[in-house]
């Protein structure tokens, strides 16, 4: 067998480099010689193919209606394509095709026999990557020849099948457009063209040997960045708190899930987090100014770099998501009242269910993350810190870029007022607090730093911090926030209408809080632009998500394409 030096792999290499999908804009006259032909088809001959299969067809097409008849079928695909990309008006401008400008058409099929093929016992689709292997070999051929090749995929592949007379055991992987080129370009169409980026290396390549993540696009609100450290390449358990509060039925509190079903949607976020998947509604809810949950945030975290367990606790929903018994844990409390009515729930009692469950809770990960999913949490996350003596007033966050706060103001004071007919302070946290926040408070106070907890959210999770603070003073307990941070958002710290860090600094032990360099700058969906103007911010785990997913490797723009794969 023959051998080459580095000189003929360099050649190889820079031949692979200037490889392109041509266009028909860069056809010109001239036909391919047969042995120029030759020569790309025994490429693509040369291919490997899983068990020696050699499972490819390669169609000459020469005949004219034919290719018209292709033709015709992009146009009619393409039209129904420009659909899907309404977010991306010049999709509409882009040639993605050769079919009349190129001279000669392949069109290569895959031969399914249905057969068992050695190396094709597991995967079913390895026998198609044969295909695509010898398309590359034919692409790298032509190049070495100085012929363009482009690859047309916008087509309906049974009636292309069915026009070559072709039966159903045959599958359409390539249609090839090849001619005579006047130019190559320096870099792909694409990128020129603003559409795609091209991945670094250090996205694209990882090491099992080597740390994947890190916390480069990490940074501190508070505390010392080196604690993260102990969290890279570790796997976490994730946990929902799911609770209702009936404040969010005041008009213009809250944007956190549909118009009047703001009920569900603590429902329906664990429900998309853990199987991708609606139950309790047929579509994706959005606000009301159009902004995706950021449960979509979450969800692409766990696709791509799971969660080593995920547990959800319903406290006081209305209705329980579909998820499965195993990972639900569900108490029947009602849900709060409205806090202008008074919250009326029994606070040490929510405190206590919390100290319980985390005496039985046992986390399989290396550190759990916990979350919340409650419409206008805010509100009540705001109150309780006032009622408990917190300067808190212009430091809490919204779901609307603009904190509607006139609207908490005039609901605050009259909670506030009933709250100061009491000294206990769990009787004042009746009337003015929530669920989650007694529930988070319970279980983080008993854990006791016995394992590192994560607190993902925004300033509802600093309203935790207030009232474990408040807590601790209160019934004298020694608590250690050793193994406790807060991780959230880079809207949440950036928001200036709230001060996450104010609220962090008030709390007596020593916190280390952080928030991800997130953003969609490379998204071009408007919906998902909105959070960079300030909608939503956080909810659902988002922050501490992100933040979970940079320091398992995860990049920025993968996160984002994944995020965008949900809300097509």
């Amino acid at each position: 067998m023959r051998r080459y030096d580095k000189d003929s792999a360099k050649l190889l290499l820079d031949i692979m480099a200037n490889r392109r999908d041509v266009r028909g804009d860069s056809f010109i006259e001239g036909s391919i010689g047969d042995d120029e032909l030759d020569m790309i088809l025994q490429a693509g001959l040369y291919a490997p193919s899983v068990g020696y299969s050699q499972p490819w067809k390669f169609i000459i097409i020469e005949d004219e209606a034919t290719k018209s008849f292709v033709y015709h079928n992009f146009k009619k695909s393409f039209k129904k394509s420009k659909k899907r990309f309404k977010h991306r008006k010049e999709y509409a401008k882009l040639k993605l095709e050769a079919l009349q400008e190129a001279p000669l058409h392949i069109a290569v099929f895959y031969h399914n026999s249905g057969g068992d093929i050695l190396g094709q016992t597991s995967q079913d689709d390895v026998g198609r990557y044969s295909i695509a292997t010898a398309i590359e070999n034919m692409w790298l051929m032509a190049r070495a020849l100085n012929i363009g090749l482009g690859w047309v995929s916008i087509l309906e592949s049974k009636k292309i099948r069915k026009r070559l007379n072709l039966g159903s055991a045959y599958e359409l992987v390539g249609y090839l457009c090849l001619g005579r080129v006047d130019k190559f370009l320096d870099k792909p169409q694409l990128q020129i063209n603003g559409w795609e980026y091209q991945k670094s290396r250090q996205e694209s390549i990882i090491y099992d040997s080597k740390n994947r993540g890190s916390s480069r696009d990490i940074s501190t609100i508070i505390g010392d960045k080196s604690y993260l450290d102990d969290f890279i390449d570790k796997e976490a358990d994730f946990m929902l708190l799911m609770s209702y509060a009936k404040s969010s039925k005041i008009k213009g509190i809250s944007q956190a899930g549909i118009k009047n079903k703001m009920y569900l949607t603590p429902t329906l976020d664990a429900e998309f987090i853990k199987t991708g998947k609606l139950k309790s509604l047929k579509k994706l809810p959005k606000t009301s100014k159009g902004v995706p949950t950021p449960a979509t945030i979450t969800r692409a975290i766990e696709v791509l770099s799971p969660f080593k367990d995920m547990k959800f606790v319903s406290l006081g929903l209305p209705k329980n998501p579909q998820i499965g018994s195993k990972s639900l844990r569900y108490y029947d409390i009602p849900a709060t009242k409205r806090l202008d009515k008074g919250a009326d729930f029994d606070a040490l009692g929510i405190f206590n269910l919390g100290v319980s469950y985390a005496k039985e809770f046992k986390v399989k990960g290396e550190y759990l993350i916990i979350s919340e999913s409650i419409p206008s949490g805010t509100t009540s996350a705001l109150a309780s810190a006032l009622a408990l003596g917190y300067d808190a007033d212009g430091l809490f966050s919204s779901s609307f870029s603009k904190n509607p706060n006139k609207i908490k103001e005039k609901i605050i004071k009259k909670a506030l007022k009933m709250a100061s007919c009491y000294d206990d302070l769990f009787d004042k946290l009746s009337v003015v607090s929530d669920n989650m926040l007694l529930f988070c408070a319970g279980f983080v106070l008993e854990v006791n730093s016995k394992y590192p907890i994560v607190l993902a959210g925004g300033t509802q999770m600093a309203s935790v911090l207030l009232i474990i603070n408040s807590i601790s003073r209160y019934m004298g307990v020694d608590f250690d926030s050793s193994k406790l941070s807060l991780w959230t958002t880079k809207w949440i710290v950036k928001d200036k209408n709230s001060d996450i860090k104010a609220l962090l600094q008030m709390v007596d032990f020593p916190i280390n809080a952080f928030y991800s360099d997130f953003d969609f700058s490379y998204s071009n969906y408007p919906s998902l632009k909105k959070y960079d103007k300030g909608e939503a911010k956080e909810g659902v785990g988002a922050g501490g998500a992100l933040i979970y997913g940079y320091l398992n490797g995860l990049h920025k723009r993968e996160i984002t394409k994944q995020i965008e794969g949900f809300i097509k």
